[in-house]
């Protein structure tokens, strides 16, 4: 019997049709809908080009994470997380202390000894570096006089006394203490603005000072009736040979008397700075070989192309690595031609193949200095007889700084070393392009006595003095190449502070 169809479900024939009417239907359907409603909308578009976007985005932040990744591996690799290229010169002077309070004493001790020696009772210094050297106070020249007064004399049991004086601003004295090592026996003495700092230098050198045992050789006089007064002795005060015209006229001016002479320092009281003492010159060992090892570890890292003021900031790099103080830029670094001016200061010049590199560099290490120079080859070029000219050149000036060293005694003239160097340079053909001294003594000053010079025949060689040994070549609008090292006078002979010479011009 047929079932009545309800509407709710298909009977078969209507099931084998539904396709067919299913397909017919949705292209009846489609094709009244307008072509242009068929096509993307404008809002699909922009969201596809901004999923575009954020694909490139997040693919480029892909490849920089993997960029940054591969520059730690090889960081990794080359040692570098954690630790700076320059980082094997970390601490290399931590051992050496700096001058002590007691040794400035010493020194003080030693020159009241001498002034006594020399029938003189007082030495009168500027700011510089002799007031440095006998106190430590570092202070700035100005318009404004700030003096140093060391007395000297013998008590009655032949002891050497010493008595120290800073004559400063009234309104700078405060600081002037603050400048005073712990302990330090030295007063200070003011003059007030509208005064004059050289009637205060006055009143010191005539106010009364004893010490005890001259207090007893007073007491005994008196016991003993002995109420004469010995007739007053010649006065003789030395000021300091670096002291500014100005200065040294007001001392003059105001000290000079019947009984009393100034004269420039004698030549004796600057031994006591050109001859250093164990410590200095542990110092200056120690800075020094720091310096050698601070150009020979940015060798590895100067290339072709490099500027000159690219390795300025390799050096600045290396010596903070090293513990020194060195102020950035305060080395001569220079390429080829630039380096045929001896003190040239370079033009930024970018090292091309066939240019030699000249590095003149020094840092401090408790106030002493290192000086160091170096010639050496990156790249040869392609002319050979220039390279073989630049080889030669480096050569004869390796030579000439041994030629020096075995002249290097104690009595040696200076101007004996330095004609050493000379004569085997000009036997070599290039006499006239040595153009300076053989070198310069070296401590608190970058130069200082003994100056090394053809001229200086009256100044002998003592052990514990400290020169520069630096001869060079310069042929200008071409080349320049010079080596320097520091050395010191032994007993002996000779030590070199700075290490082992430069090996070649591959290897300095």
């Amino acid at each position: 019997m047929a079932t009545a169809n309800n509407g709710l479900v298909p009977n078969a024939t209507d099931l084998e049709r539904q396709p067919l009417l299913n397909s017919q239907s949705s292209n009846q359907a489609r094709s009244h809908i307008p072509s242009a409603l068929g096509r993307p909308s404008e809002q699909h578009q922009r969201q596809k080009s901004v999923r575009k976007c954020w694909r490139i985005g997040v693919l480029a932040i892909l490849l920089a994470l993997l960029g940054f990744f591969v520059m730690g591996v090889y960081d990794l690799i080359a040692g570098r997380v954690g630790n700076p290229r320059y980082s094997h010169l970390n601490g290399s002077c931590d051992h050496v202390r700096p001058i002590s309070p007691a040794e400035f004493e010493e020194r003080q001790a030693n020159l009241s000894s001498l002034l006594v020696d020399l029938k003189a009772t007082a030495y009168i210094a500027e700011p510089g570096s002799n007031m440095k050297y006998f106190t430590n106070i570092r202070w700035s020249q100005s318009e404004r006089p700030f003096l140093l007064v060391i007395q000297a004399k013998r008590d009655n049991t032949d002891r050497v006394l010493t008595k120290a004086t800073i004559v400063a601003p009234a309104f700078e004295a405060s600081r002037a203490r603050q400048g005073l090592l712990p302990g330090s026996s030295i007063s200070i003495k003011t003059w007030e603005e509208g005064g004059s700092a050289y009637k205060v230098v006055r009143e010191v050198l005539e106010t009364p000072w004893v010490g005890p045992d001259d207090d007893d050789e007073k007491n005994d006089a008196d016991v003993q009736g002995d109420k004469k007064e010995k007739p007053k002795e010649m006065e003789q005060i030395y000021i300091d040979p670096d002291m500014r015209q100005f200065v040294s006229h007001g001392l003059y001016t105001a000290l000079e008397s019947s009984t009393r002479k100034l004269s420039i320092a004698n030549r004796d009281i600057s031994l006591l700075r050109m001859q250093k003492t164990a410590h200095e010159i542990e110092i200056l060992r120690c800075v020094s070989t720091t310096t050698v090892n601070v150009i020979r570890a940015i060798k590895g890292d100067i290339t072709v192309g490099i500027r000159e003021s690219e390795v300025q900031e390799l050096l600045t790099e290396a010596y903070q690595q090293a513990g020194l103080e060195y102020e950035h830029g305060n080395s001569l670094v220079l390429f080829g031609k630039d380096a045929a001016l001896p003190h040239g200061s370079g033009n930024d010049t970018s090292l091309e193949k066939g240019m030699m590199v000249l590095i003149d560099s020094g840092a401090r290490l408790h106030g002493y200095l290192s000086d160091i120079t170096r010639t050496f080859w990156i790249k040869r070029g392609d002319s050979k007889d220039m390279n073989d000219e630049l080889d030669k050149v480096w050569d004869i000036v390796k030579n000439a700084q041994q030629a020096a060293l075995h002249t290097v005694r104690p009595g040696a003239s200076c101007a004996s070393v330095d004609k050493a160097a000379r004569s085997l340079i000009a036997s070599e053909g290039y006499g006239i392009r040595f153009t300076h001294r053989l070198g310069h003594g070296l401590g608190l000053d970058g130069h200082e006595d003994p100056y090394l010079n053809i001229g200086n025949t009256d100044t002998a060689l003592r052990p514990g003095m400290v020169f520069t040994n630096e001869p060079g070549i310069y042929v200008e609008g071409s080349f320049g190449i010079r080596l320097e090292d520091v050395v010191l006078v032994t007993e002996n002979g000779y030590e070199i502070l700075s290490g082992d010479l430069a090996e070649s011009a591959y290897d300095p």
